[in-house]
């Protein structure tokens, strides 16, 4: 089968290969994959921006069928429409597995980079990472679930909205999308943060219920939630993943309030963080998602409360795969799916 293979390290190094199809061993399922989402850190292991084990398939966002199952596997039945969470190899005994937390786990290798991932006709996944696709729910908008968990996982775990909150999403990119979304679904009151470059996002954000939208190249972010939030947003969500955001959120957020990191930097960055102790902020990490986080995403996606579909831009051949990085890198789509079985 083709595969979009991380080859070996160093910048670039990612091809098209041809790769034997993989076999389900005891415990493991094989899922026909359905549409699998380029994500910016499949970007960022392109560019040597973020760690992988080479060589290694890329691709952790996707949606699929079963279509083989692995000796003494029960409970599925070959054709079940299903999504994965990434941890594939976990130890499963330490204290971040037994919470559900597998991701905090010291041994997790994710698919995608750690072991085999999407970008192919076919994945192995272990049964018990294996979640249903609710009745109803389009299998291109299901290969949204991991983003929608991260949301999830930010919005609603590592934080908490409540009713009326003042909330500012700073980043529009895919997550921002859907971290603005579920801030709706909790009754949040969003304002969403872009750059220039984001003008067609911040309309998206708009029609997805975003009360306000600034374009920080032309607004002051800071001055704008303040009077917006009339005295400063009760939780800042950063998911940029960048030094001049993370500044404007940790100053937005009124006295006591929350900023939840949900972008990576990639590197150390220098920020405003006397304001921390100074003003009595919460700041809080936010990385992937839980094993709570899954199905509270599905069914945000399955109700309508979430919608994938606005978000998918473009869908595309496995064999299109480098325009569709270079889309993603230059920002110039919102989410790319590829389709290993066109």
């Amino acid at each position: 089968m083709k595969a979009v293979m991380k080859t070996r390290p160093g910048p670039g190094n990612v091809e098209l290969r041809e790769v034997p199809e993989p076999e389900p061993r005891p415990g493991q399922v094989r899922i026909a994959v359905a549409a699998a989402g380029i994500c910016g850190t499949d970007v960022h292991i392109l560019r040597e921006e973020f760690p992988s084990r080479p060589p290694v398939i890329l691709g952790h966002e996707f949606s699929g069928r079963i279509e083989r199952l692995g000796p003494d596997v029960t409970g599925l039945t070959p054709g079940d429409p299903v999504v994965a969470l990434t941890a594939a190899v976990r130890c499963g005994r330490c204290r971040y597995c037994l919470t559900g937390n597998v991701l905090m786990c010291e041994h997790r290798l994710s698919i995608g980079h750690g072991v085999d991932g999407a970008f192919a006709r076919y994945v192995v996944v272990p049964v018990e990472m294996v979640r249903p696709v609710p009745v109803g729910l389009d299998l291109r908008q299901a290969a949204l679930a991991e983003p929608a968990a991260v949301a999830v996982h930010a919005a609603l775990e590592r934080s908490r909205i409540t009713a009326g909150d003042a909330v500012v999403v700073s980043g529009v990119g895919p997550v921002g999308l859907l971290v603005l979304q579920v801030a709706r679904a909790q009754g949040g009151r969003v304002l969403a943060a872009g750059t220039g470059r984001d003008h067609h996002r911040l309309r998206l954000a708009e029609q997805l219920g975003a009360e306000a939208t600034v374009n920080v190249d032309d607004q002051d972010l800071v001055f704008a939630a303040r009077h917006w939030s009339k005295g400063g947003a009760d939780i800042a969500f950063e998911c940029a993943g960048a030094p001049r955001s993370l500044d404007a959120c940790l100053a937005a957020v009124r006295r006591i309030g929350t900023v939840v990191q949900v972008g990576l930097m990639g590197r150390r960055i220098e920020c405003d963080y006397e304001q921390v102790a100074m003003r009595e902020l919460v700041v809080v990490g936010c990385y992937g998602s839980s094993l709570a986080s899954w199905p509270r995403a599905l069914e945000l996606l399955s109700r309508g409360r979430i919608l994938g579909a606005p978000l998918i831009s473009d869908v595309l051949p496995l064999s299109a795969w480098a325009e569709g990085f270079r889309k993603t890198g230059a920002q110039e789509s919102i989410k790319v799916l590829l389709d290993p079985q066109a």
